[in-house]
């Protein structure tokens, strides 16, 4: 047996000259009596590592669902798909969209997407408003140079010529600031203003409570209201008045709103104004009989006394008539005796309103004055041909009910004469009316707009309304305004969030399937399926880690109410996970968590 060779140990002499680099000789120098076997073997785990740095950047490649480095024939021209908005409509669809099918292009005069339903959080410094925004080019679809984005405003759309005309409305402008965007596909997702209803005062004295800027600029009024009420020598009325928070509105916002100030009053006051903590009220105005009217009963019921318990005033049938530098008048509507009540910040929640490019879309597709758009099962905008070049979704469509599934009761009117009309003498009698409305009864709930109270002399009123010869019976004209009139009582869908973000994915899906479609030879595809809308359950929060969810007429399991920190904590989860990107979730987590730790941000920044 032979003896064993001592291991051979490589060394390097530095002063000896050397063809490699200067950095690579030290870095053999460093490494000087290290085993030749480890050496080997780290080369081969750096080899390894580069092998699979480099498999995985190539992946994406050769596992895309469209390869187009891989394609054997050249690719079809795109379409071009033009999205006017940034909300949560516009967002899902760009994140559904195929950017192998379609040249996308987003036009918006806001470069980013804003989280809406944790914007209330921001007035009080629960979460910051960098935390619910995402920039819209991070959101573009495909690669780099695949969609491209600008910030300006859609003022008109041209059907005729599929051109959009855009304005840049910034504060730094060129030289020609109007423009415009041709399209094949146009999506409109802008959104919808606030609803002032015509009062006065409002857009002068109020606050609005809809996009990051106005939640920043209600930050900054209560911030400058608790630090000049805690100045020495300001008189006790005066600062009452000034930390008195009026909020128009009972609906989601507005009580969320009204329950991120309470917390802030219950948890942060008396360590950071320990002089006012007593002297913050707040007054919630709501013109129905209750707030929250859209939810289950038992959840409008439980946050009024949620509300009483906490110090909450809650001010139902009343209509505010005209908001002042200081106070709003408000009439109760039962007695019309007119109050003024004080406030130092007001907050206007009532509603919304219609943009102006939606006002002169409807002029252009020849629709009716609405609040919204018109569109039909299928998303596609009424009166804009040809049929599948534009479509709507989130708060500027109006978007039909369940209830409607089967048409709307205008489309189906020439159909609905003559099913009434039994004698066929080509008009419809008040029995033939009689007969024709219960039977739309049981599909279309609407219709009994026409017919509460006694039947005769509603039918009778109908008749006299609709009766334009006064003949006593409704020929085919007359019966279609009257079935218009039904129709535009129907429910739409609520305007939320959930709802824009499905209509946003719905419409992705159906896009990319006309495109695949056309690719594989189809000339005209249609539509697949209609929209329709899943409701999820509705939530919203009533302060102390209090929160509320209706899941009446939503496919789980049994038709319940749920409240409490069990159903807080649940909320937390949903919203967490309905922020658009990790760096939002990252964000608004870390949020939470100081908002736990130290408490709410008091800055006015």
């Amino acid at each position: 047996m032979s003896e064993k060779q001592p291991r051979k140990i490589l060394t390097i002499d530095p002063n000896s000259p050397s063809p490699r680099p200067a950095h690579r000789v030290r870095a053999r120098h460093a490494a000087t009596a290290v085993p030749m076997s480890f050496r080997v073997f780290a080369r081969r785990a750096i080899a390894a590592s580069a092998s699979i740095g480099v498999g995985a950047a190539a992946y994406p490649l050769v596992s895309a669902p469209f390869p187009l480095a891989l394609s054997e024939s050249p690719a079809s021209p795109r379409e071009k798909l033009v999205v006017l908005g940034s909300g949560w409509g516009a967002v899902a669809l760009l994140k559904n969209i195929d950017p192998t099918l379609y040249d996308v292009s987003v036009v918006s005069p806001r470069n980013f997407f804003l989280n809406t339903p944790l914007l209330p959080g921001v007035t009080v410094g629960t979460v910051e408003a960098r935390s619910l925004i995402e920039p819209v080019r991070r959101l573009l679809p495909g690669k780099p140079g695949d969609a491209t984005f600008f910030e300006a405003a859609a003022i008109a759309v041209d059907p005729k010529a599929r051109t959009v005309k855009c304005r840049d409305e910034s504060e730094i402008t060129a030289s020609n600031p109007e423009f415009t965007v041709p399209y094949d596909k146009l999506v409109v997702a802008v959104g919808a203003p606030p609803n002032t209803f015509g009062t006065p005062g409002v857009y002068e004295n109020a606050k609005f409570l809809k996009e990051v800027d106005d939640a920043i600029d209600i930050r900054r009024k209560l911030a400058d209201l608790f630090e000049t009420a805690s100045l020495p020598g300001v008189p006790e009325d005066e600062q009452r008045r000034m930390l008195s928070v009026l909020v128009v509105g009972g609906g989601p916002t507005g009580v969320e709103f009204a329950a991120e100030l309470h917390d802030f009053l219950r948890e942060d006051m008396p360590k950071l104004y320990p002089t006012l903590k007593d002297k913050l009220s707040i007054t919630v105005v709501q013109s129905a009989d209750h707030i929250l009217n859209t939810y289950d009963e038992r959840i409008s019921k439980y946050a009024e006394e949620k509300f009483a318990r906490d110090g909450i005033k809650i001010l139902t049938n009343r209509r505010v008539t005209n908001v002042a530098a200081a106070d709003a008048s408000v009439m109760c509507k039962k007695t019309k005796k007119v109050e003024k009540l004080p406030f130092g910040v007001c907050v206007w929640s009532t509603g919304l309103g219609t943009a102006p490019l939606i006002k002169s879309i409807m002029a252009t597709a020849n629709q009716p004055r609405r609040r919204a758009v018109s569109v039909d099962k299928y998303l596609q905008v009424r009166g804009v041909e040809p049929r599948g070049s534009a479509y709507a979704v989130g708060d500027c469509a109006d978007v039909k009910s369940k209830a409607a599934a089967g048409g709307e009761l205008l489309d189906r009117a020439d159909e609905l004469f003559r099913q009434a009309d039994v004698d066929k003498n080509g008009t419809v009698d008040k029995d033939e009316l009689m007969t024709i409305l219960k039977v739309l009864e049981k599909s279309y709930p609407q219709i009994k707009t026409l017919t509460k109270g006694d039947a005769d002399g509603m039918l009778h009123d109908i008749l006299s309304k609709f009766d334009e010869d006064g003949n006593g019976s409704l020929d085919r004209k007359e019966f279609k305004r009257a079935m218009a009139e039904a129709d535009s009582r129907l429910a739409s869908h609520p305007a939320t969030a959930q709802v824009a973000n499905q209509q946003g994915e719905y419409l992705a899906r159906e896009l990319n399937a006309q495109a695949r479609a056309k690719r594989n030879g189809v000339q005209e595809p249609t539509p697949n399926k209609p929209f329709e809308y899943v409701h999820l359950g509705s939530f919203a929060t009533l302060g102390g880690e209090q929160a509320v969810l209706d899941t009446s007429g939503s496919p789980l399991p049994g038709d319940f109410v749920s409240q409490g920190i069990g159903t807080m904590v649940l909320w937390y989860g949903v919203y967490f996970s309905n922020c658009v990107s990790w760096r939002n979730k990252f964000l608004v987590l870390g949020d939470w968590f100081k908002k736990g730790v130290w408490g709410r941000d008091s800055s006015r920044v």
